[in-house]
């Protein structure tokens, strides 16, 4: 008899220094802020908590965004698992490329593009930012991201800015590769950024472009998928858009969120 599929357990980075000033982030890699370990910490507690409850939740497997942001989110909580479990880089969980708009306030984005272009480069799962252009202080700082990651992410991301929907088809080969794992049985965390997990959202729970417009992610909250298996060995949400181990404290981060621009 096949294994019940495995729960796939998804956090999003603790707060960024950036995240608290208010600034887009994309591929620079900046630190957690003092909230953000913080945020962390409580992210860890709750996974531990939940996997002392349901071992079968225990991630087999922890894979983060190279960014340390997320790696150190990742570390944190890792090591408050049982063993703890090994700990994998997947470049391809970076942030979206925000292009023009990397290192720029957000008030000043909205104020410079108006706030019918702010919105729809932000949220529209199709529409790419202004490119980042040559000149621009901030293209040192991403091209120094992008050359401490390995050549096949420098051959597949691109140079100037994303869509979502650009970093939901550089995840593909991620997400089938974490499918094949939770088909047999294991239990993976992945550790990532705002919008490359809402991307990868939208391959697991098959999200519209309309429905991940929608969709914001709060900073170290774990939210959980659980599966059962459906014909041609197809994962099946439970629940779609899993389930938060903290369901109060993910809504009043989102509602915070939201008023402050979203994901």
């Amino acid at each position: 008899m096949d294994p019940s599929p495995g729960a796939l357990v998804l956090v999003r980075h603790g707060e960024s220094t950036f995240n608290a000033g208010d600034r887009f982030t994309g591929l620079l890699d900046v630190p957690l802020s003092d909230v953000g370990v913080a945020e962390a910490r409580r992210a860890a507690r709750l996974l531990a908590g939940a996997v002392a409850r349901q071992p079968a939740l225990a991630p087999r497997r922890v894979v983060t965004s190279p960014l340390v942001r997320a790696s150190a989110t990742a570390a944190v909580v890792a090591e408050a698992l049982p063993g703890p479990p090994p700990l994998a880089v997947e470049w391809r969980l970076v942030e979206r490329h925000y292009g023009a708009f990397t290192d720029k306030l957000r008030d000043v984005v909205r104020r410079d593009y108006g706030e019918a272009a702010y919105w729809r480069y932000r949220r529209s799962y199709l529409h790419r930012p202004p490119p980042l252009a040559d000149d621009d202080p901030a293209r040192a700082l991403v091209d120094d991201t992008l050359l401490r990651l390995p050549d096949a992410a420098r051959a597949t991301l691109r140079p100037d800015a994303e869509s979502l929907a650009d970093v939901v088809e550089r995840l593909r080969p991620f997400w089938a590769a974490t499918r094949a794992r939770l088909l047999h049985g294991e239990a993976v965390l992945v550790v990532g950024h705002g919008n490359s997990l809402r991307a990868l959202s939208v391959l697991v729970d098959d999200l519209t472009p309309e429905e991940v417009q929608d969709l914001d992610v709060p900073t170290g909250h774990p939210l959980v998928h659980r599966f059962t298996t459906g014909p041609d060995a197809a994962l099946v949400p439970e629940v779609r858009g899993g389930t938060y181990l903290d369901a109060q404290g993910a809504e009043h981060a989102v509602t915070d969120l939201r008023a402050r621009g979203g994901t």
